[in-house]
């Protein structure tokens, strides 16, 4: 008898090796739960949480040759109820995005050149762009778009970061040429609109010819400024008199991002070398003992807080380009470092 046969059905699979794109820039609303997600290829990605955990809310693929740099997330209103979202980039265009059609809603003119950084202060509605030119274009954030454009004049190079106070009454920027600037709101009267130059300071360079680039900036709740440079520092000034506090060599490449706590008690940084550091203030007990002085009969100002490097950790292989702090909403004392790797 012949050998007996039989057909077998083969089912033949093919996997895609998808490699995600690298994550240049994070936002987060803390009044919905939403956090906004801008990679390389300049895709943008809205996530929410709920409580099976994080899902993807709207993704609006990257427009080809649109370098988008940065994004600035608002929150949800009457005329508004998906939110606001408006990005960056070296196009030279700030765009505020329709996240209902997940489309460009409108586009307004950097008036500098590639707009390089982006900071959102929602409670005073106000939003910056750091342009190539060396300055910074305030926009006021309105129902209708943006308007009442305030030009801050340029000085040195491009600026990379910007960041306002939690008040948004100051401005502090940090440019490619090591410097660090900060403006700060007028008085009363017509003045209260006007942005007025502050406090202006330089990196030291450590016997470079250039001094390190200034890749991202923090505004502290006590005028305390922190900067993250391209020599690996990560450096804290007093706001009100450019003066240096703390100084950390911390990292071994650039330090790209920088984040913290609401009220401060901690500050992380990242970077190139994948590192995360964790710098909180110096306890009371280490502080030494100083007599309160006065002149003429008037209280001197408190001095700044010194800070310490608490800690590091390196849970990722590759860059480090954004960080960001999420603090639960029942309690302003904890908080959670969720670090975007590249």
């Amino acid at each position: 008898k012949g050998a007996a046969t039989s057909s077998v059905l083969v089912h033949r699979c093919r996997f895609v090796d998808q490699v995600p794109d690298p994550v240049e820039s994070l936002q987060y609303d803390p009044s919905c739960s939403r956090l906004a997600v801008l990679r390389a290829n300049s895709d943008i990605e809205l996530w929410s949480l709920s409580e099976g955990g994080w899902f993807r809310e709207a993704y609006v693929p990257g427009v080809p040759d649109t370098p988008v740099r940065r994004l600035a997330l608002g929150s949800r209103t009457a005329s508004h109820p998906d939110g606001r979202l408006f990005s960056c980039g070296l196009h030279g265009v700030v765009t505020e995005w329709d996240l209902a059609r997940l489309s460009p809603l409108d586009n307004y003119d950097s008036l500098g050149g590639a707009a390089w950084s982006l900071a959102l202060h929602a409670g005073s509605a106000r939003l910056a762009a750091g342009c190539e030119d060396g300055g910074v274009t305030v926009f006021g954030v309105v129902e209708e778009g943006l308007e009442n454009v305030y030009r801050l004049p340029a000085r040195g190079g491009r600026v990379l970061s910007l960041a306002f106070s939690s008040s948004g009454g100051q401005l502090v920027a940090g440019g490619a040429d090591g410097s660090v600037r900060l403006w700060a709101l007028g008085g009363g009267g017509a003045a209260r609109h006007t942005w007025r130059h502050s406090c202006q300071f330089v990196l030291e360079s450590e016997g470079r010819k250039r001094p390190p680039l200034v890749w991202d900036v923090l505004l502290l709740p006590d005028s305390l400024v922190v900067t993250a440079d391209s020599s690996g520092r990560v450096c804290f000034y007093d706001g009100r008199h450019g003066t240096l506090v703390n100084r950390f060599r911390s990292h071994e490449a650039d330090v790209l991002a920088l984040a913290a706590t609401g009220d401060g008690s901690h500050v992380f940084a990242s970077g190139v070398d994948h590192k995360v550091s964790l710098f909180t203030p110096q306890p009371e007990e280490l502080k030494p003992h100083q007599q309160p002085l006065a002149i003429f009969n008037l209280a001197a100002p408190r001095p700044p807080r010194q800070y310490l490097l608490n800690c590091s950790r390196r849970p990722h292989t590759h860059d480090v380009r954004a960080l960001l702090v999420i603090e639960p909403p029942s309690s302003s004392s904890s908080s959670a470092a969720a670090p975007a790797p590249a």
